[in-house]
């Protein structure tokens, strides 16, 4: 009897300790999920670069676009228990027409990697709100491109 006792606490203990340690070790289910958050931040941080005021508007606008995708991307990842705090280095571009198209690649990038086989429905969820943020990002930069060429062109 006690050595079933025993036998029953070591597989208890085990149990509850396995958890811990697998996702210790593993990245989670959708390790996607850190990148594209990375490739975020990134476009992020060159979207506060100072402009004339009727681009900076447009690139507010996305900046708070990808705010709301990562706010999503965040939750998603709460559930794979992903280390979501990151400093990401940024690369310096200097004309706006590197950084716009720097910024556009990286929202394309993340949208690509979110787009992984997502097998949790709560996650799921916010995962496609997050593609619809992303997807107001890169509108509101492609408005500000726009704009961007026509101040070049009338000299402003």
């Amino acid at each position: 009897m006690k050595l079933k006792i025993i036998k029953l606490c070591l597989v208890i203990t085990a149990a509850a300790a396995l958890p811990g340690l697998v996702s210790a070790d593993t990245p989670g289910h959708h390790p996607a999920y850190l990148h594209a958050r990375s490739d975020l931040r990134r476009a992020q941080f060159l979207m506060r670069v100072r402009e004339e005021p009727n681009v900076t508007r447009r690139l507010v606008e996305a900046d708070r676009a990808v705010d709301a995708a990562i706010g999503e991307i965040d939750r998603a990842a709460v559930i794979d228990r992903k280390d979501i705090e990151e400093h990401p280095h940024v690369d310096a571009f200097p004309d706006r027409r590197g950084r716009f198209g720097r910024i556009v690649e990286l929202l394309r990038s993340a949208r690509r990697d979110l787009e992984k086989e997502e097998d949790s429905g709560r996650a799921r969820g916010w995962r496609d709100a997050a593609f619809r943020h992303i997807d107001d990002a890169l509108e509101h930069m492609h408005r500000a491109a726009v704009e961007q060429h026509w101040d070049h062109e009338f000299g402003y």
